[in-house]
Protein backbone atom coordinates (compact mmCIF):
# COMPACT_ATOMS: atom_id res chain seq x y z
CA UNK A 1 0.00 0.00 0.00
CA UNK A 2 1.25 3.46 -1.04
CA UNK A 3 0.93 6.12 1.84
CA UNK A 4 -0.86 9.33 0.07
CA UNK A 5 0.55 12.23 1.97
CA UNK A 6 -1.21 14.52 0.39
CA UNK A 7 -4.94 12.75 0.99
CA UNK A 8 -3.66 12.84 4.90
CA UNK A 9 -2.60 16.35 5.12
CA UNK A 10 -5.81 17.20 3.05
CA UNK A 11 -7.47 15.55 5.78
CA UNK A 12 -5.53 17.39 8.54
CA UNK A 13 -6.15 20.67 7.14
CA UNK A 14 -9.83 20.58 7.63
CA UNK A 15 -9.61 19.80 10.97
CA UNK A 16 -7.38 22.73 11.22
CA UNK A 17 -9.47 25.03 10.12
CA UNK A 18 -11.95 24.08 12.54
CA UNK A 19 -9.44 24.77 15.35
CA UNK A 20 -8.13 27.72 13.40
CA UNK A 21 -12.01 29.82 13.99
CA UNK A 22 -11.39 29.51 17.48
CA UNK A 23 -8.53 33.11 16.34
CA UNK A 24 -8.31 36.23 15.48
CA UNK A 25 -5.18 36.90 13.28
CA UNK A 26 -2.13 34.87 13.44
CA UNK A 27 1.06 35.25 12.09
CA UNK A 28 3.80 32.76 11.97
CA UNK A 29 7.60 34.22 11.36
CA UNK A 30 10.56 31.45 9.12
CA UNK A 31 13.47 32.75 9.37
CA UNK A 32 15.87 32.01 5.87
CA UNK A 33 19.72 32.19 6.24
CA UNK A 34 21.53 32.39 3.15
CA UNK A 35 20.08 31.89 -0.44
CA UNK A 36 18.78 28.52 -1.28
CA UNK A 37 16.49 27.12 -3.62
CA UNK A 38 15.16 24.54 -2.52
CA UNK A 39 14.85 25.96 1.19
CA UNK A 40 13.10 28.37 -0.46
CA UNK A 41 11.16 26.41 -2.42
CA UNK A 42 9.70 24.21 0.77
CA UNK A 43 9.39 27.30 2.58
CA UNK A 44 6.38 28.28 -0.44
CA UNK A 45 4.76 25.07 0.60
CA UNK A 46 4.67 25.99 4.04
CA UNK A 47 3.21 29.34 2.82
CA UNK A 48 0.76 27.92 0.92
CA UNK A 49 -0.65 25.62 3.67
CA UNK A 50 -0.57 28.95 5.81
CA UNK A 51 -2.70 30.55 3.48
CA UNK A 52 -5.04 27.60 3.38
CA UNK A 53 -5.74 28.41 7.36
CA UNK A 54 -5.65 32.34 7.05
CA UNK A 55 -2.02 32.46 8.87
CA UNK A 56 -0.27 35.29 8.16
CA UNK A 57 3.34 33.32 6.97
CA UNK A 58 6.48 36.10 7.17
CA UNK A 59 9.45 34.93 5.56
CA UNK A 60 12.72 37.19 7.26
CA UNK A 61 15.55 36.50 4.74
CA UNK A 62 19.43 36.67 7.16
CA UNK A 63 22.26 37.39 5.74
CA UNK A 64 24.84 34.25 6.15
CA UNK A 65 27.57 37.02 7.25
CA UNK A 66 26.30 37.93 9.96
CA UNK A 67 27.51 36.55 13.15
CA UNK A 68 25.41 34.54 15.71
CA UNK A 69 24.64 37.55 18.42
CA UNK A 70 23.56 39.87 15.62
CA UNK A 71 21.43 37.16 14.40
CA UNK A 72 19.54 36.13 18.12
CA UNK A 73 19.30 39.93 18.43
CA UNK A 74 17.45 40.47 14.94
CA UNK A 75 15.34 36.96 15.80
CA UNK A 76 14.50 38.20 19.47
CA UNK A 77 13.73 41.84 18.35
CA UNK A 78 10.97 40.08 15.93
CA UNK A 79 9.22 37.79 18.00
CA UNK A 80 9.41 40.37 20.71
CA UNK A 81 5.76 41.45 19.29
CA UNK A 82 2.96 39.66 20.46
CA UNK A 83 1.25 39.73 16.67
CA UNK A 84 3.63 36.78 15.97
CA UNK A 85 2.45 33.15 17.79
CA UNK A 86 4.51 31.17 16.13
CA UNK A 87 8.44 30.72 14.86
CA UNK A 88 10.33 28.39 12.49
CA UNK A 89 14.05 28.03 11.02
CA UNK A 90 13.94 26.64 7.38
CA UNK A 91 16.53 24.21 8.04
CA UNK A 92 19.75 22.82 7.63
CA UNK A 93 21.37 26.34 9.00
CA UNK A 94 24.82 27.40 7.81
CA UNK A 95 27.34 24.46 8.79
CA UNK A 96 29.71 27.77 10.18
CA UNK A 97 26.43 29.18 12.75
CA UNK A 98 25.44 26.88 15.83
CA UNK A 99 22.82 25.51 15.18
CA UNK A 100 20.80 25.26 18.73
CA UNK A 101 22.32 28.72 20.10
CA UNK A 102 20.06 29.91 17.44
CA UNK A 103 16.99 27.61 17.38
CA UNK A 104 16.89 28.62 20.92
CA UNK A 105 16.07 32.23 20.06
CA UNK A 106 12.73 31.29 19.72
CA UNK A 107 10.67 31.65 22.51
CA UNK A 108 9.56 27.82 23.49
CA UNK A 109 5.93 28.92 23.41
CA UNK A 110 6.13 30.47 19.88
CA UNK A 111 8.61 26.91 18.75
CA UNK A 112 6.22 25.00 16.48
CA UNK A 113 8.82 22.96 15.40
CA UNK A 114 9.72 21.87 18.91
CA UNK A 115 13.35 22.57 18.32
CA UNK A 116 14.38 24.90 21.47
CA UNK A 117 16.28 23.09 24.32
CA UNK A 118 13.34 23.71 26.48
CA UNK A 119 10.07 22.15 24.09
CA UNK A 120 13.04 18.79 23.36
CA UNK A 121 13.95 18.56 27.31
CA UNK A 122 9.88 17.94 27.61
CA UNK A 123 9.68 15.48 25.04
CA UNK A 124 12.86 13.56 25.95
CA UNK A 125 11.73 13.32 29.89
CA UNK A 126 8.52 12.11 28.49
CA UNK A 127 6.96 15.32 29.64
CA UNK A 128 6.14 16.47 25.99
CA UNK A 129 4.01 20.28 25.18
CA UNK A 130 3.93 19.32 21.78
CA UNK A 131 5.95 16.41 19.83
CA UNK A 132 8.35 16.75 16.66
CA UNK A 133 6.95 16.75 13.88
CA UNK A 134 8.18 14.27 12.35
CA UNK A 135 7.44 11.93 15.56
CA UNK A 136 3.93 13.10 15.01
CA UNK A 137 3.94 11.85 11.24
CA UNK A 138 5.35 8.25 12.06
CA UNK A 139 2.41 8.44 14.80
CA UNK A 140 -0.20 9.64 12.00
CA UNK A 141 0.93 6.93 9.58
CA UNK A 142 0.78 4.03 12.55
CA UNK A 143 -2.40 4.66 13.45
CA UNK A 144 -4.05 5.13 10.32
CA UNK A 145 -3.18 1.65 9.60
CA UNK A 146 -3.62 -0.16 13.15
CA UNK A 147 0.04 -0.31 12.86
CA UNK A 148 1.70 -1.66 16.13
CA UNK A 149 5.34 -1.50 17.46
CA UNK A 150 6.02 -3.53 20.71
CA UNK A 151 6.57 -6.52 18.57
CA UNK A 152 8.77 -5.21 16.18
CA UNK A 153 12.23 -4.51 14.55
CA UNK A 154 12.91 -0.87 13.84
CA UNK A 155 15.14 0.07 11.57
CA UNK A 156 16.27 4.00 12.31
CA UNK A 157 18.71 5.47 9.32
CA UNK A 158 20.06 8.30 10.33
CA UNK A 159 20.31 10.18 13.80
CA UNK A 160 19.57 13.85 13.35
CA UNK A 161 17.81 16.24 15.76
CA UNK A 162 14.86 16.15 13.00
CA UNK A 163 13.84 12.47 12.35
CA UNK A 164 16.66 10.20 13.85
CA UNK A 165 17.08 11.18 17.83
CA UNK A 166 13.21 11.87 18.02
CA UNK A 167 11.82 9.09 16.49
CA UNK A 168 14.16 6.70 18.26
CA UNK A 169 13.35 8.10 21.54
CA UNK A 170 9.47 7.87 20.86
CA UNK A 171 9.25 4.72 19.33
CA UNK A 172 11.76 2.84 21.90
CA UNK A 173 8.90 4.52 24.71
CA UNK A 174 6.36 2.63 22.64
CA UNK A 175 8.71 -0.87 23.63
CA UNK A 176 9.92 -1.48 19.83
CA UNK A 177 13.37 -2.71 19.47
CA UNK A 178 14.96 0.33 17.73
CA UNK A 179 18.57 -0.23 15.59
CA UNK A 180 20.15 3.05 14.60
CA UNK A 181 21.84 2.61 11.46
CA UNK A 182 25.17 4.97 10.69
CA UNK A 183 27.05 6.23 8.36
CA UNK A 184 29.61 3.14 8.75
CA UNK A 185 26.85 0.57 9.60
CA UNK A 186 26.52 -2.19 6.90
CA UNK A 187 23.02 -1.47 6.25
CA UNK A 188 22.17 -4.31 3.99
CA UNK A 189 21.62 -7.00 6.49
CA UNK A 190 19.88 -5.04 8.93
CA UNK A 191 17.51 -3.66 5.77
CA UNK A 192 16.85 -7.67 4.68
CA UNK A 193 15.85 -7.84 9.10
CA UNK A 194 14.02 -4.55 9.85
CA UNK A 195 10.05 -4.96 10.25
CA UNK A 196 9.93 -1.36 9.76
CA UNK A 197 12.51 1.40 8.00
CA UNK A 198 12.39 5.04 8.98
CA UNK A 199 15.21 6.89 6.99
CA UNK A 200 15.94 10.57 6.89
CA UNK A 201 19.38 10.98 5.58
CA UNK A 202 19.02 12.86 2.35
CA UNK A 203 20.94 10.07 -0.01
CA UNK A 204 19.06 8.93 -2.88
CA UNK A 205 18.22 5.49 -2.99
CA UNK A 206 20.17 4.34 -0.04
CA UNK A 207 17.57 1.90 0.97
CA UNK A 208 17.02 -0.35 -2.45
CA UNK A 209 16.15 -4.06 -0.69
CA UNK A 210 13.82 -4.71 2.47
CA UNK A 211 12.32 -7.63 4.37
CA UNK A 212 9.04 -9.03 2.63
CA UNK A 213 5.88 -6.91 4.07
CA UNK A 214 8.36 -4.15 5.71
CA UNK A 215 6.73 -0.79 6.21
CA UNK A 216 8.83 1.97 4.75
CA UNK A 217 8.72 5.32 5.61
CA UNK A 218 11.00 8.27 3.76
CA UNK A 219 11.75 11.24 5.52
CA UNK A 220 14.85 11.86 3.26
CA UNK A 221 15.28 13.86 0.13
CA UNK A 222 17.96 14.92 -2.30
CA UNK A 223 18.28 16.99 -5.57
CA UNK A 224 19.19 15.37 -8.96
CA UNK A 225 19.09 17.78 -11.72
CA UNK A 226 16.10 19.77 -10.39
CA UNK A 227 14.39 16.21 -9.41
CA UNK A 228 13.55 15.04 -5.83
CA UNK A 229 14.61 11.77 -4.70
CA UNK A 230 14.12 10.07 -1.52
CA UNK A 231 16.34 7.75 0.76
CA UNK A 232 14.29 5.19 -0.58
CA UNK A 233 14.35 3.52 -4.07
CA UNK A 234 10.77 3.05 -4.55
CA UNK A 235 10.65 1.46 -7.64
CA UNK A 236 12.84 -1.44 -6.04
CA UNK A 237 11.18 -1.87 -2.94
CA UNK A 238 7.04 -0.73 -3.83
CA UNK A 239 6.17 -4.28 -4.33
CA UNK A 240 7.97 -5.81 -1.39
CA UNK A 241 7.03 -4.03 1.48
CA UNK A 242 3.54 -3.88 2.46
CA UNK A 243 3.43 0.13 3.59
CA UNK A 244 5.62 2.84 1.96
CA UNK A 245 5.77 6.46 1.06
CA UNK A 246 6.83 7.97 -2.20
CA UNK A 247 8.74 10.95 -2.41
CA UNK A 248 7.28 13.66 -3.27
CA UNK A 249 4.31 13.40 -1.64
CA UNK A 250 4.56 11.09 0.98
CA UNK A 251 5.79 11.97 4.07
CA UNK A 252 6.47 15.78 3.53
CA UNK A 253 2.94 17.21 3.47
CA UNK A 254 1.85 15.17 6.17
CA UNK A 255 4.77 17.16 7.83
CA UNK A 256 3.77 20.09 7.27
CA UNK A 257 0.40 19.76 7.72
CA UNK A 258 2.10 18.82 11.50
CA UNK A 259 4.26 21.80 11.87
CA UNK A 260 0.67 24.20 12.02
CA UNK A 261 -0.99 21.06 14.10
CA UNK A 262 1.43 22.33 16.68
CA UNK A 263 1.25 25.61 15.89
CA UNK A 264 -2.33 25.13 17.03
CA UNK A 265 -1.48 23.21 19.73
CA UNK A 266 0.59 26.05 21.43
CA UNK A 267 -2.31 28.62 20.96
CA UNK A 268 -4.06 26.22 23.69
CA UNK A 269 -1.22 25.83 25.77
CA UNK A 270 0.10 29.51 26.30
CA UNK A 271 -1.66 29.35 29.61
CA UNK A 272 1.05 27.20 31.02
CA UNK A 273 4.33 28.51 31.82
CA UNK A 274 6.99 27.35 29.68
Amino acid sequence: MIIDGKKIAEEILGKLKEERKKYEDLKIAAFLIGKDESKISFLKIKEKFAKELEIDFRIYEIDESWGKRKIRKYISQILRHKTIQGAIFQLPLPSHLPAQYLLNSIPAKKDIDCLTSRLLGKFFTNSPLVLPPAVEVVREIFERNRVTVDDKTILIIGYGKLVGKPVAHYLANQKATVIIAQENTDLRKFLLNADIVISGVGKAGLVNVCKEEAILIDFGYSFENGKIYGDIDFEKTKNIASLITPTPGGTGPILVAKLFENFLKLLEKKWIVI
